[in-house]
Formats: C-alpha cells, sequence, structure tokens
C-alpha cells in the first residue's frame, strides 16, 4: 500500500521526481511511495492511477519551470486540458478531503496563478508548496521539512534507522566488495612474486611456506596501505 503518490509532467521534471522517489523510498519504504514508472503493470494504467490515489494519503505535485507551458501535439497547454493524465491526477488529488496535496517546487520553478489554471485546479494555489533545493546542503534541508510534512499530515511514520542499517546490502554493492578482495588478493599475489624474484637473483630462494606467509602479510597489508593513503589525502584536501 502506497502513502505518497508523486504526480508529474514527464517533459517537465521527471528526474526530479524519480530522486524524489529514491529519498523518500529511503526514510519510510518504497511500498509507501507511488511513481508510475516503478508501479504501473498491465492493464488499464487510468484505473491504476486512481485506484492508487484512493490508497494515498499525502499527494506530492512536482512542479519544475515548464509545467504551466508544455504543449500537446496541437500546440495546447496540456496542464489546461481536461483529458490529460496529469491534469487529473491533481485535479482527483484535490477533491479529496482526506488526502492532503503538496506542491513541490524544483529546478527555481515558482507557484502558478490561480488564473493561470483551469477551474478545477485552482485550488492547488492554496495549498503550502515546498521547495527542494540543487544544492547538497539545500536539497537536504527541504527534504527534512518535506519529510515532517508528510509524517505530520499523512500519519506515515519513517522507518526506524536500524531497520535501514540491517537491510541486505545490494547485490550490486556486495559484487564491489567481492571485487575489492580480488583486487587486493592480485597487488599480494604481485608483490610476492617481486620479492621472491629479489631472494632469487640474491641467492636466498624462499620455501613454499615462506612465500605462503609473505602473501598473507601483503593480503593483509594492502587494504592498511590504501587506508592510511586515502586518509593522508582526506586530511590534505582539509587543509587546502
Amino acid at each position: 500500500m502506497a502513502g505518497i503518490f508523486v504526480s508529474y509532467r514527464q517533459a517537465d521534471a521527471k528526474a526530479w521526481a524519480i530522486s524524489l522517489r529514491d529519498d523518500l523510498a529511503e526514510v519510510f519504504g518504497a511500498d509507501q511511495v507511488f511513481l508510475d514508472k516503478d508501479t504501473l503493470h498491465a492493464g488499464n494504467w487510468r484505473d491504476q492511477i486512481h485506484a492508487a490515489l484512493d490508497r494515498c494519503k499525502v499527494v506530492l505535485i512536482v512542479i519544475g519551470p515548464r509545467w504551466l507551458s508544455i504543449p500537446d501535439d496541437q500546440n495546447r497547454p496540456r496542464i489546461q486540458l481536461v483529458d490529460d493524465v496529469h491534469h487529473q491526477e491533481v485535479a482527483l488529488a484535490l477533491s479529496r478531503p482526506d488526502v492532503t496535496v503538496i506542491p513541490v517546487l524544483v529546478d527555481e520553478a515558482s507557484m502558478p496563478r490561480p488564473e493561470q489554471l483551469p477551474e478545477d485546479l485552482r485550488m492547488l494555489c492554496d495549498q503550502q508548496a515546498r521547495k527542494i533545493g540543487d544544492t547538497q546542503g539545500r536539497r537536504k534541508a527541504d527534504l527534512d521539512v518535506l519529510i515532517k510534512d508528510i509524517e505530520a499530515v499523512g500519519g506515515i511514520q519513517s522507518r526506524p534507522r536500524s531497520d535501514i542499517q540491517n537491510q541486505p546490502a545490494p547485490t550490486s554493492q556486495r559484487q564491489s566488495w567481492f571485487k575489492l578482495d580480488t583486487a587486493t588478493l592480485g597487488v599480494a599475489l604481485a608483490l610476492t612474486l617481486c620479492a621472491a624474484m629479489y631472494a632469487y637473483l640474491s641467492n636466498v630462494p624462499l620455501g613454499s611456506g615462506e612465500t605462503f606467509f609473505l602473501l598473507l602479510c601483503f593480503y593483509a597489508l594492502v587494504p592498511g596501505a590504501k587506508w592510511l593513503w586515502n586518509k593522508l589525502l582526506k586530511e590534505r584536501r582539509e587543509i587546502t
């Protein structure tokens, strides 16, 4: 069951909507956020969107700079057309007394004026809007405000931090750790080979036990050396 419906115009704010979906899913859980690209399946998509709106308590209308002006194939502003899907989503959300609509302004967009909207969408201008900034610090602060709004008006609770931390790592992350171990082993093998060749040229050949011991030592030392190098680089960047 999705408690948060993210409505957007693809040609206006698709990337922002997807990013917002990811941020909210991390806080509330993926099952609490509806985005058409993720959730729609075979069948009548209009019925699915209406059903999703029936289950949601909060609808976020993502508004970018071109939200009012994007035209259809006859050069008519799509937001003015009653059969436009996004128009229908906004109108239906505004008609629900049990749903809180929050306009989310992105990419420095401004709220439209009532006279710029069709009659059934003018109530949107009465809703408290929130902005999402495009810098890291501002974005985090703006998201925190939006998340508190959703918790307050939608009765949707964020997941405990322990639930997030205890989730299994994504497959890509597990694979990256495996690749890191393989790379470390490769470096350790190369160092061991160099040490063995040096010992041979010095007329002190290494036995199999000594070679294996060297391999283990290098395998343990390589990650430590990498950590120390990264730490030194970080301290240098902080100084500069």
